[in-house]
């Protein structure tokens, strides 16, 4: 566990005392979260094949993924020679898209259940948050771009900081003492190590409580999101989707399904209108969860909750199970290997 903060963003909305965000506060964190998915997706490689040993194996690797989700960057944008449907062929289109998407939604986000793929991704989400939760708490500054400090609120926390700042100097001066033997050395230098993973897992240990009561309330929140407020508006999401992303204008396609060419547009339109419903509705729920156990939060933690990183954790998971699921019910067809090298285990 490292004590790096995630990228912060000087114009994230920081929640209010009491009561729930602006909708234009919303909206600009939706905003950001979706920025922060664009870069996760650009960004993202995963070592899937483990078994690499060396470096320039695992260079070829790298450079193929970069290069195969450049492609799919440029197929956001067809070839100007390209022609499109007749009017009257691609109005039919859309319509057929709208509907089996439709269709697609409704088996997936149904209200008298969580589907099995939405509960593993659920699973997923809870461990990344608890990483950006133990993450934050690492850090000496809160959340946001006021570089604001924390307030220490345990020994172990205010020990940590300090010594986690003055580390780099300590172990300089280590190193300018003369030593009657090397190994004097190397144990001065285990037990700082030893003495900054104690305060570090003491300092975290004291904030578990809180870690799992926020997990509950962020399950039980994405579970209501999932089974209360986005199976209503499948159907809408569907018609935003297909409309905003242009998918009747494709030439390649195979059937009324969508092609591994417009995926990338499929995916960006998906995953801003998903946002724009996620966010919204999950940092109302939190913040109201978390002002209802007064006393039971720190200040810190409030913050905490609109962290946007958050939210694009859950876009990426949950939306890669739902790719997973289009594919396989025969909507959409995914680039090569596509999945495999983002991580997804492609079973439903």
């Amino acid at each position: 566990m490292g004590g790096q903060m995630n990228k912060p963003f000087p114009n994230a909305p920081s929640p209010p005392s009491q009561g729930n965000m602006s909708t234009s506060a919303k909206q600009s964190l939706a905003e950001i979260a979706l920025q922060l998915r664009d870069e996760q997706l650009k960004a993202h490689v995963v070592h899937y094949k483990r078994e690499l040993e060396t470096n320039a194996e695992l260079d070829a690797v790298t450079a193929q993924v970069i290069a195969e989700l450049q492609m799919l960057q440029q197929a956001a944008q067809p070839p100007k020679s390209m022609s499109l449907p007749k009017p009257e062929d691609r109005g039919q289109i859309e319509i057929e898209l709208i509907g089996n998407l439709k269709i697609m939604l409704a088996k997936l986000f149904r209200s008298d259940k969580l589907a099995s793929i939405v509960q593993r991704k659920l699973g997923e989400v809870s461990k990344r948050f608890a990483r950006l939760f133990f993450e934050s708490e690492l850090h000496d500054k809160l959340k946001g771009g006021n570089n604001e400090t924390k307030t220490m609120r345990f020994s172990e926390q205010a020990l940590f900081h300090v010594i986690s700042k003055h580390e780099a100097a300590i172990r300089a001066d280590l190193g300018k003492f003369e030593y009657h033997n090397p190994d004097v050395k190397a144990d001065a230098l285990e037990r700082l190590d030893d003495w900054v993973k104690e305060l570090r897992n003491g300092f975290l240990t004291r904030t578990t409580p809180e870690l799992n009561a926020l997990v509950r309330l962020l399950n039980e929140v994405l579970s209501l999101f999932f089974m209360q407020e986005l199976p209503p508006v499948v159907g809408e999401l569907s018609w935003e989707v297909v409309r905003e992303a242009r998918l009747a204008d494709s030439k390649m396609r195979g059937g009324y399904k969508v092609s591994a060419e417009m995926f990338t547009q499929f995916r960006e339109a998906f995953e801003r209108r998903f946002l724009q419903r996620l966010v919204p509705f999950a940092a109302d729920e939190m913040l109201k969860r978390v002002h209802a156990g007064e006393g039971k939060f720190r200040s810190e933690t409030l913050r905490f909750v609109s962290d946007p990183h958050i939210f694009s954790d859950v876009c990426e998971l949950v939306c890669e199970g739902t790719y997973d699921f289009l594919y396989n019910e025969g909507f959409l067809d995914l680039p090569g290997d596509w999945r495999t090298k983002l991580g997804t285990s492609g079973a439903v």
